[in-house]
């Protein structure tokens, strides 16, 4: 009966596992010195050999002959346990056994030692899936277990496991596989099925295996059905659009062409291709053309060949960074957009139509857009020999003549009399203006608070607030703005309403001076006194 590859391909000991060595040899030295937790937890997303570690434990703790801390295989309990007719090991689905019931029941059985073993061992996966109440019926047992009794927890989500949970158990982080080390495990399967495969197509897998091994083994199962596997075939399975229409729909953006970018998504849904998943494909080709633009042609750094590397580099000079990482941003929210639109062809056509389109001036990413593409002509035209001059600047304009308007400044002069301040006094007289006179503080709050001298409180206002000015400067108003300050603190306060801004002559000094001269040409300057 066919096995599927990530069955066949388990690792059956430590040595057999990809990557993961910090946890790696940390459960070997477990194992070798005879340290074994009654608790452990295994954390990380999926395909990353959580569920495959726990059960090498498993045979390893319970092993009568173990090899460096890995199970030999060979005697009974290894045997029995890789075959799951062991009495002692009892491995739990919790996403299906999520009950407190379950948990009791699966508790009850913890007060009977090993039969056959060294070891009682529960595996409960996905344990983020249990009830509160069965966490609660676990808790105790997890705390105290018997010195036989050894749990190994499996979650995806460490996050939605209590505390107390937590604080129990030997807590241990399983990483996602890095496209290197997917690879080149994916080349040793490959090469022991006698088959072939081209590296574009290894490294394709890998991208969309996102990091987890099990993933990799179940699309390299799906392409291996001729001799090679190739990209063709990856892409096919996966339902991408090629490397080649990529470039094209990439270069129709860098060109601004709306209308070929069209054309070619008419041609992406006549062949039943899916939109999220060339969005996706999109959002990778675009965060390669960026890698190749910051590290240059590096095969290593982008997971391809030289020859793809060097036209990944060409086709990211014809973008500026600014454009490429807009270009990357709007791309992954029209695939996020896809999952919720009635349309998700229209999402891409507005997608690329908006990136085809010229940059506004209101708005500031496409004006460093713009900005970057013209340091980029002007590089370009350097380069050819043409050298590009900054235009003159214009000369600063001569100041204003005759008379200018001047924000009047605000005089403050401690009160004569008592410890509150002027301001305070203002604030105080505008709350109870509010309250007893809001026909007098509507107009008043018009203006602006212009200080205090001399007895006299001032309001300045605006050319536009003129009218609130004469409105306030009556008699009858007047008096109740100044009885108002004096109930809130002041004594014999006078108002006044100022205009905001005065008028200033900035040659009535010179013109000053220059009648002075005069005088003193014409009297004498024995006859001339200058008073301030």
């Amino acid at each position: 009966m066919y096995q599927a590859l990530y069955r066949v391909w388990r690792p059956k000991t430590f040595s057999d596992m990809v990557g993961q060595e910090a946890i790696v040899r940390t459960l070997r030295n477990q194992v070798m010195g005879e340290r074994v937790a009654h608790a452990y937890l295994f954390c990380g997303s999926r395909g990353t050999g959580k569920t495959s570690a726990a059960r090498i434990l498993t045979r390893a703790i319970n092993c009568t002959n173990p090899h460096n801390g890995d199970p030999c295989g060979e005697c009974d309990s290894c045997r029995t346990i890789e075959s799951d007719t062991s009495f002692d090991v009892y491995e739990m689905d919790a996403a299906s056994n999520s009950r407190v019931e379950e948990i009791r029941e699966l508790l009850e059985k913890v007060d009977y030692p090993p039969q056959f073993s060294k070891y009682k061992v529960y595996i409960i996966d996905e344990v983020h899936m249990l009830s509160n109440a069965a966490f609660n019926a676990l808790l105790k047992t997890l705390e105290e277990p018997p010195e036989y009794m050894v749990f190994i927890l499996a979650t995806t989500e460490p996050q939605k496991l209590p505390a107390t949970i937590l604080s129990r158990c030997q807590r241990y982080d399983f990483g996602r596989y890095s496209e290197p080390q997917i690879v080149g495990h994916l080349e040793k399967v490959v090469s022991s099925s006698g088959m072939q495969a081209d590296p574009e197509a290894l490294s394709l897998i890998a991208r969309a295996a996102e990091g987890g091994m099990r993933d990799a083994l179940s699309i390299l199962d799906m392409c291996m059905g001729g001799d090679k596997v190739t990209e063709e075939a990856v892409r096919a399975a996966l339902g991408t659009a090629d490397r080649a229409f990529l470039f094209s729909f990439a270069g129709a953006l860098a060109d601004r062409n709306g209308g070929e970018a069209l054309r070619l998504i008419d041609e992406l849904m006549r062949t039943g291709r899916d939109v999220q998943v060339f969005l996706k494909d999109l959002s990778a080709h675009f965060r390669l053309l960026m890698a190749a633009r910051l590290c240059g042609a590096d095969g290593d750094v982008l997971g391809v060949t030289g020859e793809n590397a060097r036209r990944y580099l060409a086709q990211a000079e014809s973008f500026s960074q600014e454009r490429l990482l807009r270009t990357l941003e709007a791309c992954m929210h029209a695939e996020a957009d896809t999952r919720w639109a009635a349309s998700a062809r229209s999402v891409l056509e507005i997608f690329s139509l908006r990136i085809c389109d010229q940059p506004e001036n209101k708005d500031v990413d496409a004006l460093l857009e713009r900005i970057s593409e013209l340091e980029m002509r002007i590089l370009e035209l350097e380069k050819n020999g043409v050298r590009v001059q900054a235009p003159a600047t214009s000369p600063t304009p001569a100041a204003p003549k005759g008379p200018v308007r001047r924000e009047a400044p605000i005089v403050e002069t401690p009160v004569p009399k008592g410890n509150k301040l002027p301001k305070d006094v203002w604030n105080d007289a505008l709350k109870f203006l509010k309250k007893f006179e809001p026909g007098l503080f509507g107009p008043l709050s018009q203006g602006k608070y212009g200080g205090y001298q001399d007895g006299v409180y001032k309001a300045l206002f605006g050319q536009t607030e003129e009218i609130f000015m004469t409105m306030l400067s009556s008699p009858d108003r007047k008096a109740k703005i100044e009885n108002a300050l004096n109930q809130c603190g002041a004594e014999n306060a006078r108002f006044e309403a100022a205009p905001r801004e005065i008028l200033v002559d900035p040659d009535k000094e010179k013109r000053e001076e220059k009648n002075v001269s005069g005088l003193i040409d014409m009297f004498g300057r024995d006859k001339v006194q200058i008073d301030d």
